[in-house]
């Protein structure tokens, strides 16, 4: 995959970011946003998971845009719990809805643990999004969240036995959703999903691809 690094605004801050795209076939293409885990726990855009997720997506011709939250790497600004992230992704939606070669109204928002909680809380800002993906979401996240009247379709996946994103919780949260709704549960993986990256990756592009086309 061809893959660029880019810089763009989120509001007065600068972050930086990597877009992938297919190698070797012509676009549009659709576009995945891919968010990164909790900072403060060393999670940035390079976290095996969301890097899983977008080589994978190279092979169906998604096109990806990973970038590192206000405060990560050599983004600006300072982190700011889930709250001020919230437009980050609603920039970097932006950013690939407008770049060349992608196809702006083939979009989709994934996120992992704080990624996921992120979007949980911002769904509103991310109206040009046609599909969600949730990836480890932390329960309070998604109870605390609009999730259930979007009627987007929506995926969510958590490890066997992931302490955070309990998946029988998260199944009991998701009660009543509006939308078609799709759960994986990832067998023997915890919140890290160490091991599991490619299963997560597998899953995720595999829903993308449907729910985009």
């Amino acid at each position: 995959m061809r893959q660029t690094a880019i810089a763009f605004k989120s509001g007065k801050l600068t972050l930086e970011g990597v877009l992938s795209t297919p190698q070797e076939l012509s676009g549009p293409f659709p576009a995945l946003v891919v968010c990164h885990p909790l900072p403060t726990l060393g999670g940035d855009m390079d976290n095996p998971v969301v890097t899983a997720v977008c080589r994978r997506a190279d092979r169906d011709a998604i096109a990806t845009l990973r970038f590192n939250f206000r405060g990560v790497g050599d983004s600006e600004g300072e982190f700011n719990s889930g709250v001020a992230e919230q437009e980050d992704v609603k920039a970097a939606l932006d950013v690939v809805r407008r770049w060349p070669g992608i196809n702006g109204k083939m979009l989709a928002i994934a996120g992992y643990s704080f990624g996921a909680s992120v979007i949980a809380r911002g769904l509103k800002r991310y109206k040009h999004a046609r599909s969600l993906v949730f990836i480890a979401p932390p329960v309070a996240a998604v109870v605390n969240s609009a999730i259930t009247k979007d009627p987007r379709p929506k995926l969510f996946v958590a490890g066997q036995h992931d302490r955070i994103a309990v998946p029988i919780q998260l199944q009991r949260a998701l009660d009543n959703t509006r939308g078609p709704v799709q759960f994986a549960e990832i067998a023997g993986a915890g919140h890290s999903l160490s091991g599991y990256e490619q299963d997560v990756a597998d899953r995720v592009v595999e829903f993308v691809t449907d729910a985009l086309s």
